[in-house]
């Protein structure tokens, strides 16, 4: 890892109690913007993270399950109901999402992802660069 002065200087104790207390409050706060998407559209947290998973190009139930953390029968149960709410389209090898979880997907991420600039353009640039680098590099 390559680091200049400039990055250093965050590593000072009330620079790094800073740089929590932010990530911890932009947390919070994303995780009540999920769950608010999640309950406008009727879906679990584990639900948007396989349909998310899905439309990252996973396609095999052990890649996902993987990805997401899940027991494999869970996982089923999972793509059980997102079939029976018609975000997906269960074949016995391809699992693909229909046009109305498309438009859920795009609709979700889209609000998550204004959410997200809005508290990074709050964040000032120079208590983040360096510990954002360092993030990265891990």
């Amino acid at each position: 890892m390559n680091l200049s002065f400039a990055d250093t200087l965050y590593f000072k104790k009330e620079n790094i109690l800073e740089i929590i207390l932010g990530l911890h409050r932009s947390y919070k706060s994303l995780q009540r913007e999920i769950q608010i998407c999640c309950e406008l559209n009727n879906l679990t947290f584990n639900e948007l993270l396989v349909i998310l998973e899905i439309k990252k190009g996973f396609k095999k139930k052990i890649e996902i399950a993987n990805k997401v953390y899940l027991k494999k029968q869970n996982l089923n149960l999972i793509l059980k109901n997102l079939q029976k709410k018609n975000i997906l389209v269960l074949d016995k090898t391809n699992i693909s999402i229909t046009e109305k979880g498309e438009v859920l997907v795009d609709k979700t991420t889209n609000r998550i992802n204004e959410k997200i600039i809005k508290l990074f353009k709050k964040t000032d640039p120079k208590n983040m660069s360096g510990f954002i680098n360092i993030i990265e590099s891990l």
